[in-house]
């Protein structure tokens, strides 16, 4: 079993990121979250284990990996080809795989190996006044691992911001991860408990009491953020509720993330069924109305 405080489960690195924090930003996505947003725009870093990838359109059917599994776990009469039940994730099928249709998802760091890959941007950093963001899935899903690196990280001098749904255990996380935390920017999705846990999975009480624990804590700045999404998030009632609980905690600035429905291949690609599929961007009328509710608040443009 792999021990996640030796090593992380990264998903992806993107380099030279503008959207993710101040100035130049490399954002490292770990694998692994304790919600399940039915319209999470990274499903393929939603579990904490290994899984495979595959791209009907990069396949030429050669049929390679299907001979080569010894577990017999490929089959391409499905639309996704790997049988989950049987397959062992041993590799061989990925290996010999000339197009790479069939890929892992994430790769494992060591602490070194991390922070050797993110050093290498450590000049544009310097010269934009960025740094690094932890994103994900959920960075805080892999704490004795984060706590490592995050101490590498700090004494080189980066700046770190950590992108969080906010669902994490509260002691453990002020002691070995906040001290070396310089923004975190909180995601804020819906309101209502009930609602909460039909659509993210989980309750948002703990989320409610991270919140206002860190912004009692004053150690680091906090940017609420609320994701704009159709039918769940994006009704009068649900922003009305979290204008009305921004302001009365005196919060000036906040970000509003609109929808991106251009997630919906990667739910395919790694075998699972969508379970929301609204297909179109945020229109005017939306964006007139979200306005409404948060001109109390300084935000950029949506």
């Amino acid at each position: 079993m792999l021990d996640l405080g030796k090593k992380g489960f990264i998903t992806d690195i993107k380099r030279n990121s503008l959207d993710d924090g101040p100035g130049i930003r490399t954002v490292i996505f770990f694998k692994g979250c304790p919600l399940s947003c039915i319209w999470c725009q990274n499903p393929e870093c939603m579990q904490l284990n290994q899984e495979i990838s595959y791209s009907s359109e990069d396949c030429i059917n050669c049929n390679e990996c299907s001979e080569i599994c010894p577990e017999d776990a490929i089959n391409f009469s499905l639309n996704y080809p790997i049988i989950i039940e049987k397959c062992t994730y041993c590799g061989k099928c990925i290996m010999h795989c000339k197009t790479k249709a069939l890929k892992f998802v994430g790769s494992f760091y060591t602490v070194k190996e991390l922070l050797d890959t993110i050093l290498i941007d450590k000049p544009f950093f310097e010269n934009s006044n960025g740094g690094i963001t932890l994103s994900g899935g959920e960075a805080t899903y892999q704490m004795p691992f984060l706590h490592l690196f995050l101490k590498q990280a700090k004494s080189n001098n980066i700046h770190v911001c950590l992108e969080t749904c906010g669902f994490f255990n509260k002691e453990p996380f002020f002691e070995r991860i906040l001290p070396f935390i310089d923004l975190v920017y909180f995601d804020l999705k819906i309101f209502d408990e009930k609602l909460h846990m039909k659509y993210c999975g989980v309750s948002n009480k703990k989320i409610f009491e991270n919140f206002t624990a860190l912004l009692d804590s004053k150690s680091v700045k906090v940017l609420p953020r609320i994701p704009l999404i159709p039918k769940i998030t994006l009704n009068d009632n649900n922003l009305n509720q979290w204008a009305n609980y921004l302001e009365d905690l005196g919060i000036k600035k906040i970000e509003l993330l609109p929808y991106n429905p251009l997630w919906h291949s990667k739910v395919n690609s790694i075998g699972k069924s969508l379970q929301f599929t609204h297909s179109e961007w945020l229109d005017a009328h939306d964006k007139v109305r979200i306005n409404k509710f948060f001109s109390a608040f300084e935000f950029r443009d949506i």
